[in-house]
C-alpha cells in the first residue's frame, strides 16, 4: 500500500506537471517577459529539474527501490518533456524546438545525477521511516 504522504507528493508533482504544460502551451505573447535569467533554455532546464525532483521524492516516499525510482522518474519526465514540445506545434503562437527539448532533458539528467551522487538523500523517506 502506498503511504498517504506519497499520494500527497504525487499529487503536488502532478499539479506542477500540469502547470508546466499550461505554461509551455500559452501563446508566447501571453507569457510575461522575465528579465532575470532571460535565457529560455535555463528556464526549461529548471522546470524539468524540479519536475524530476518531485517525481523522485514521490517515489522515495512510496518506499520504492532506487532503480525503480530512477527508471520511472526518467520515463515520466521524458514523456512529459516530449509531449510538451509536440503539443507546442498545435498551440497558436508557439513552435517546437529541439533545443528546448534538450534543455528539458538536461534538467531531468541533472536531477538524476543528483540521485546518483547523493543516494542516501533520495533513499530515506521524508517521513523518517
Amino acid at each position: 500500500m502506498i503511504p498517504r504522504r506519497a499520494y500527497l507528493l504525487f499529487t503536488v508533482t502532478g499539479v506542477y506537471a500540469v502547470i508546466i504544460m499550461v505554461f509551455l502551451l500559452l501563446p508566447s505573447d501571453s507569457i510575461p517577459k522575465v528579465r532575470i535569467l532571460s535565457p529560455d533554455k535555463l528556464w526549461h532546464m529548471f522546470m524539468y529539474f524540479l519536475l524530476a525532483l518531485g517525481l523522485m521524492f514521490s517515489f522515495r516516499e512510496g518506499n520504492y527501490q532506487r532503480w525503480y525510482n530512477r527508471r520511472w522518474t526518467f520515463i515520466i519526465a521524458l514523456i512529459h518533456a516530449s509531449a510538451s514540445e509536440v503539443l507546442q506545434v498545435f498551440s497558436p503562437g508557439r513552435s517546437s524546438n529541439i533545443f528546448d527539448w534538450l534543455a528539458n532533458c538536461l534538467g531531468i539528467g541533472l536531477a538524476l545525477l543528483g540521485l546518483h551522487l547523493f543516494p542516501k538523500f533520495f533513499e530515506k523517506p521524508l517521513s523518517g521511516k
